[in-house]
């Protein structure tokens, strides 16, 4: 059986940025005969993810048979795939893409985020593996910084292919609250930026602060950091609904992050909520709310977080009506699926 596509993607569990873009995939291309897909997926604990463990690399073989015995029983035109940004990774990925780079077909190498840029500088060996392995792929990024970056560092053109939700909501404008109401809904550490958040919000009056997430590091620090202050709350882990819950009622979204990132699902879920976004300029985050938030320059502390927030407030209306306007031009699901459709079958 041969089909134009054979999508050699990773799916949840562990459920991370990635893997949450490719259920979206999954779900929405699975039922089309063009495409075939194949579970690259080895690991269902995401702290497992970018570490070393034997067992890891047993379940890697398993991985890599599979990959083969799909590809000449699809036997595609095309493949889709992602390149991983570090050199284990990498050759991970090349041979289970083996069959595609000695057939020479055509591939589709989706890069999720910014850490390729900063690993193919600093390592020769990554460098040449990542360049046989893209020689004859077209490159799909997040956003224009990216599409810009690789050209500077890879040297190669890209197409920009903006993340989405697995469900459109369907929010109007906000209305801000009496007193301010500020969101932080990600993973939890000191390089997440979430205690310069902390202190910024101690200092500000009629404004509160929920926290909802998973803690990287740090936990007992944030425990002290937050006792006793009734302005600021942490909710736990965020799912479905309790982060329908923080985000209907929040006023703005902030993710003030130290670490590099892509094109961060929480800030499109906010956005989709009209709600105002003040984040760090990491990875896409300055492309996706120029026009709908405030960006933090680096080195911020806890008076730049104060002052971004206060200029929000003081332009509420417009970040609002902005925020919905970015979501639904370029982050809703049909966007980003039929654009998907046309960089697959190469049109």
């Amino acid at each position: 059986m041969s089909c134009k596509v054979l999508l050699n993607i990773e799916l949840p569990p562990p459920m991370h940025g990635m893997t949450y873009i490719n259920k979206i995939i999954y779900n929405n291309l699975k039922d089309d005969s063009s495409y075939s897909f194949y579970n690259t997926n080895f690991t269902s604990d995401v702290s497992e993810v970018g570490g070393f463990a034997f067992k890891k690399v047993f379940r890697n073989f398993s991985v890599v048979y599979g990959a083969w015995r799909a590809f000449f029983s699809h036997k595609p035109m095309r493949v889709y795939t992602i390149a991983s940004a570090s050199l284990f990774g990498i050759v991970r990925d090349m041979l289970v893409n083996l069959p595609t780079l000695v057939l020479n077909k055509h591939m589709i190498l989706h890069l999720h985020g910014f850490t390729y840029y900063i690993v193919y500088q600093k390592s020769k060996i990554y460098k040449v593996l990542f360049d046989f392995f893209s020689k004859n792929a077209t490159l799909v990024v997040l956003c224009e910084k990216q599409k810009e970056k690789s050209l500077e560092v890879l040297g190669k053109n890209s197409i920009v292919l903006h993340n989405c939700l697995h469900v459109n909501n369907k929010y109007k404008k906000k209305t801000l609250n009496t007193k301010v109401k500020i969101c932080y809904i990600s993973n939890i550490s000191k390089d997440k930026g979430t205690f310069e958040l902390i202190k910024a919000v101690k200092k500000m009056e009629d404004v509160e602060l929920v926290v909802a997430g998973n803690f990287l590091s740090d936990k007992e620090e944030f425990f002290r950091l937050i006792d006793g202050d009734e302005s600021i709350n942490y909710a736990g882990f965020a799912d479905d609904s309790l982060k329908d819950e923080i985000l209907s009622s929040s006023d703005i979204f902030c993710l003030p992050s130290k670490l590099e990132e892509g094109s961060p699902i929480s800030i499109i879920e906010a956005m989709s909520y009209g709600l105002p976004v003040v984040a760090s300029d990491k990875g896409c985050i300055k492309d996706m709310i120029v026009e709908c938030g405030e960006v933090l320059a680096n080195n911020f502390t806890d008076d730049d977080i104060i002052l971004s927030v206060e200029n929000v407030i003081n332009d509420y209306d417009r970040y609002s009506t902005n925020a919905l306007k970015q979501y639904n031009d370029n982050y809703r699901q049909e966007v980003f699926i039929e654009k998907l459709n046309l960089i697959l079958k190469g049109m």
